[in-house]
């Protein structure tokens, strides 16, 4: 207890390094945790656009119906599709007037016509179908009487994604790593300067019998706290920053993406603050150890 006593003492008696050192783990913490996150949460979220991708295809006014018909039927047949669904000029319609901004377009153009075409909607399987579905109905044969095939816009937009996801992985180790070295950086000195400032009474203390024990654990205890101050920093920054940053995410990321970041941090809310406890912890009582042994000829 008296070991424990010192090394709370000697925290505070060092307020401002204390403080420094608390900062600089705290926002490696918050960042190691934002970017773990934001890659799982993107990595969900990828997923499930990806099981709700699926193909239309969308017809010239010349095709018939027979035509359109009959390569239902053929892509039907296919193991890897799901479900076709054929929609027609008046379905089309209808479902457009649901949305404000089609629904303007139509009146723009001639409220008293249908522009739409008609479409087949095609679900796959699984979404690694998609590529040879897409491929099956843009054969030649089938050219002359297909306007557009929708897969390529949502094939761009997965493409994009997953480049963003990779992206935002490489830029979240890198930052994770440059901060780990910053923090580390940051508590060694922090340490080495209350064991420079603290000689004179280390000298004493060795002078009278004072155990290597109990001279080193009260750095190691310091280390301890600058860990578990910096986590519980950490975390409440994080509630908050997500609250407030929340109707930023749902507007450029989408409801789903800021319901996936919700759920997860709610599901594995005491898993990320024991994880973050554990590095902040470890980082804290290494660097102490290592000031100590370097800096202390006991």
């Amino acid at each position: 207890m008296r070991i424990m006593k010192l090394g709370i003492t000697n925290f505070w008696r060092n307020s401002w390094l204390s403080f420094a050192a608390t900062l600089i783990m705290t926002l490696t913490l918050i960042i190691i945790t934002i970017f773990v996150i934001l890659t799982l949460v993107i990595g969900r979220t990828t997923d499930v656009i990806r099981a709700k991708m699926d193909v239309s295809v969308y017809f010239k006014e010349t095709a018939t119906t027979d035509q359109i018909i009959d390569l239902q039927r053929q892509v039907a047949n296919r193991n890897d599709v799901k479900e076709v669904r054929y929609i027609s000029k008046d379905e089309a319609i209808e479902k457009c007037k649901t949305q404000t901004q089609c629904k303007k377009v139509i009146i723009f153009n001639n409220p008293g016509e249908n522009p739409l075409p008609r479409s087949l909607d095609i679900k796959p399987i699984s979404a690694d179908n998609l590529d040879q579905i897409a491929q099956f109905v843009g054969q030649e044969e089938f050219k002359p009487m297909i306007d557009n095939i929708s897969y390529q816009d949502n094939r761009m937009m997965m493409e994009r994604i997953i480049a963003f996801t990779a992206f935002t992985k490489e830029i979240g180790w890198f930052l994770s790593i440059v901060f780990a070295f910053i923090s580390i950086f940051v508590i060694l000195n922090t340490v080495r300067l209350a064991i420079f400032t603290r000689r004179d009474e280390i000298e004493i203390m060795r002078l009278v019998g004072a155990s290597d024990a109990f001279i080193k654990v009260p750095f190691v205890v310091e280390g301890t706290m600058y860990g578990f101050l910096a986590t519980i920093f950490a975390m409440g920054l994080q509630w908050v920053g997500l609250l407030a940053i929340g109707p930023r995410i749902e507007k450029y990321f989408g409801v789903e993406m800021l319901q996936q970041l919700n759920s997860f941090f709610i599901s594995y809310f005491w898993m990320i603050l024991g994880l973050e406890l554990c590095v902040g912890v470890l980082i804290g009582v290494c660097c102490s150890l290592i000031s100590v042994k370097k800096y202390l000829k006991v």
